[in-house]
């Protein structure tokens, strides 16, 4: 079992469990809410990029705080970093954001690239047409990718760079030099 703040992930053989926990500190309605809210999000995160062409887990069941979702075989980018898989990443990271998703938390733990490369968790997800809220995405990747593998940093920004072409892509560059300049967040 792993625990994360907000959701513990059980991992079975075929599977992968996400189940939103009670949180006591916070008033009973409220959490019920938040916990359903935050379930209802992901799970539609998770549909909307399957159907726009997003390599993502199937979800395979749902209930008010709990997806189970098919476990995706391969270790993650984090653990088997190669530059090349990075366009892969950018063809995904493209489609997901002309779908009008951000990923919320676009790092190389949230990304298995073996034979096919997936994004996974999407409990940050949130639809957002706006270009900031994708430069942040990109912003939050590049910077994973500048500190952990510094040493394929320069070929494998260049990589999702080259297969991260939708149209918009110029204001989102554009937006990232200036979320670059602050910091991540506004």
């Amino acid at each position: 079992m792993i625990r994360g703040a907000e959701a513990e992930i059980e991992i079975k053989e075929d599977s992968v469990i996400k189940t939103r926990p009670e949180k006591k500190y916070r008033h009973k309605e409220l959490d019920s809410r938040i916990r359903k809210q935050r379930t209802q999000t992901e799970l539609s995160s998770l549909k909307k990029a399957r159907r726009n062409g997003v390599n993502v887990p199937k979800v395979e069941k749902t209930s008010n705080y709990i997806l189970k979702l098919e476990k995706i075989q391969g270790k993650t980018l984090e653990e088997d970093f190669r530059p090349e898989k990075m366009s892969d990443v950018g063809e995904n990271v493209q489609k997901l954001h002309e779908s009008g998703l951000v990923h919320g938390d676009l790092t190389t733990k949230n990304i298995i690239a073996d034979r096919e490369t997936f994004l996974i968790d999407f409990g940050l997800s949130e639809d957002s047409p706006s270009t900031e809220d994708r430069a942040i995405d990109l912003h939050l990747l590049k910077q994973i990718l500048e500190s952990s593998h510094p040493e394929h940093f320069e070929q494998a920004w260049e990589n999702f760079l080259n297969s991260y072409r939708p149209e918009f892509r110029e204001s989102v560059l554009e937006r990232l030099e200036e979320v670059e300049g602050r910091g991540r967040y506004k």
